[in-house]
């Protein structure tokens, strides 16, 4: 290594280079946009946060190799107990997705790696500090996104979405991701200005932080989220009881926060009533209905699934339906929970769901008993643990993460964004570093540079797939921009993302659905793929049950018996229509699309078409 390297590296310690990631991470690379399909997280960003996840961790293993020490948490022992008991689940069950499957189990070991790694850095009292303002900072910097978008002014400054359908959701696209982000700011801020290490702040650095308790309070409002409001009104109450004597020697800094606080909720409340009359764009609805109205679509629909996922826990008791089968298996039970209360919950339920909206939900439908001893567990242990930091440590760090955890409970933040699962990490990780266990162990010399050498090699792998998924991620946003506009796209773009182990579980359905419909244009060519097509149209119903499988499925088969005039083709796609139906009944493309069927059915039979002694199987083109 050159002598200027050496200089550079010898001066920087492994805590100050996490220190340097994570700047990058919440002060710039959480809030770059890019185009984004789905319009929900921005996927490009995804993956140079899991690259640096995965560098966060690459460096903690070369720390623990040079300093032959391993630190290790006592509840490292309970959360292995939880991941074990929740996706131990499929032992008993089929995996039915096995893409979804490996992504989950990434979703969640991943985790608990991340986890830690982060337990291996010594980080002072300071440096937890200036990650807590490095969280602060991001939210601020998201407040600022979601006013640009409420004011409209994303037309001019064109960094920031155009939000879709009346959402301000900052760079994340989707109001309650934004609000949990800001709300966890805010509680952030209160925690911060009771430490020393802020009143040391020069009088300019205060009045910035101050403008931005009041930014975040006005945009919290604005995003019209109840569950970024409960979360900081719960935050709160529980910050405010465990720390009331740390508060009480600055009551005039607490005055002034909950001043700002005020005046922000009233901002955002008088913005919200006035923005008709200001010509601001309408971005939400018009009715503001808060905890109010329990007829509303939103609660009745998470009661559904509230409701379905505990058939499905009731059906299978002890081993649940199996780790990441939630996604499979959902819409048919629904299905029955619909048709046994058809008036309540009509105009619910007519979007496919792969998660309840509750985590606990979720591994109560997954892994049965099991699932349920393991959170149990996991409540012990970091009751156990809290019950040794103190009541002050452990109720603060409660409060730090209550705006995730009732996200958690009305959301599934931590699968629709990597920026709030990174960050719950990271909160976790600093609440859970003390008494950490010191391991010490010898290794020798040779063995120790082969296993920085592993370590390394292992690296260099994830990144170059990690650039790969990137890189197939972006060509897949080029094809369905193009596709979408009616353009020429080009499938060419879409075939590495097919083929990625991360995206292919969107990306294989997309790529089949659109060579279906070249396919169809010309039906002599191309019946092998089109029985293919059929062949694979009914295995992705037990696999991922989207509604656009039973109306392409539907489709194919009415094209196939309306060009070869045969009433057995008509039948099954009237039934492919109907098995869509049944999960789906107000999708109004399957409903047209079944009538269409029909027509030609009965036209079919009219016209005493002449029927084949066999139909061809799926398998077998016709000769």
């Amino acid at each position: 290594m050159p002598p200027f390297f050496k200089m550079i590296f010898s001066k920087l310690s492994a805590e100050k280079i996490l220190l340097i990631i994570l700047s990058a991470i919440f002060l710039f690379i959480i809030h770059i946009f890019l185009p984004n399909i789905g319009g929900v997280i921005v996927k490009q960003v995804e993956y140079v946060i899991w690259f640096a996840s995965g560098t966060v961790i690459f460096i903690a293993s070369l720390k623990v190799i040079k300093e032959r020490t391993l630190k290790e948490s006592p509840l490292k022992i309970y959360i292995l107990f939880f991941i074990t008991a929740w996706i131990g689940s499929i032992v008993f069950n089929q995996i039915r997705n096995l893409d979804y499957f490996l992504i989950s189990s990434a979703w969640l070991v991943g985790g608990f790696v991340l986890w830690f790694a982060f337990h291996q850095y010594e980080l002072t009292q300071k440096q937890k500090l200036f990650i807590f303002l490095l969280i602060f900072l991001s939210a601020v910097i998201e407040s600022l996104i979601g006013i640009i978008q409420f004011f409209g002014l994303y037309r001019y400054i064109p960094v920031t979405p155009s939000p879709e359908a009346g959402m301000v959701g900052g760079v994340f696209q989707q109001k309650n991701l934004f609000a949990s982000w800001v709300a966890t700011g805010l509680i952030v801020s209160l925690y911060l200005v009771s430490t020393a290490w802020l009143r040391s702040f020069s009088s300019f650095k205060k009045i910035l932080f101050f403008a931005g308790i009041f930014l975040l309070s006005l945009s919290l409002i604005i995003a019209q989220s109840r569950t970024g409001l409960l979360g900081v009104v719960l935050a709160m109450i529980l910050i405010f009881l465990v720390r009331r004597k740390t508060y009480k020697p600055i009551k005039k800094t607490v005055f002034v926060w909950l001043m700002l606080f005020i005046a922000g909720v009233s901002a955002g409340f008088f913005l919200l009533s006035v923005k008709d009359q200001l010509g601001i764009e309408k971005l939400a609805v018009k009715k503001i209905k808060w905890f109010s109205d329990p007829e509303q679509v939103s609660y009745r629909e998470r009661i559904l699934m509230y409701e379905t996922s505990f058939d499905m826990f009731k059906e299978k008791p002890f081993t649940g339906q199996g780790f990441s089968n939630f996604g499979s298996l959902y819409m048919y039970y629904q299905a029955k929970v619909k048709k046994a209360n058809p008036d309540y919950y009509k105009g619910t339920g007519n979007q496919y769901t792969h998660h309840p909206h509750n985590e606990l939900s979720l591994i109560v439908a997954e892994s049965g008993i099991f699932g349920i001893l393991g959170v149990l567990c996991l409540l012990y242990g970091i009751l156990k643990f809290f019950k040794k930091i103190g009541y002050q440590r452990a109720g603060l760090y409660t409060a730090l993460l209550t705006p995730f955890l009732i996200h958690m409970m009305l959301e599934y933040p931590l699968h629709l964004s990597v920026a709030h699962w990174f960050t719950f990490v990271l909160i976790g990780a600093m609440a859970t570093s003390h008494f950490l266990k010191k391991t010490e162990f010898k290794i020798q010399k040779k063995l120790s540079i082969a296993a920085a050498g592993a370590l390394s090699f292992l690296f260099i792998l994830f990144s170059v797939h990690i650039v790969k998924t990137f890189i197939a991620y972006n060509q897949l946003v080029i094809w369905y921009i193009e596709y979408s506009e009616g353009k020429n796209a080009k499938i060419e773009n879409l075939i590495p993302a097919k083929e990625n182990l991360y995206l292919k579980n969107w990306a294989k359905p997309m790529y089949m659905f659109y060579s279906a419909e070249n396919a169809l244009k010309d039906i002599e060519q191309n019946q092998n793929y089109l029985y293919d097509f059929l062949n694979w149209s009914e295995t992705e119903k037990k696999r991922i049950p989207i509604p656009q499988v039973f109306q392409y499925d539907a489709y194919v088969l009415f094209s196939l018996g309306k060009h070869f005039g045969q009433f057995e083709y008509l039948n099954e796609a009237v039934k492919s229509s109907e098995e869509g139906l049944a999960l789906y009944p107000e999708n109004q493309e399957l409903k047209n699309l079944r009538k269409t069927i029909l027509v030609e059915a009965f036209r079919n039979i009219f016209k005493n078409l002449k029927q084949p002694e066999k139909l061809p199987s799926k398998k077998e083109p016709v000769q």
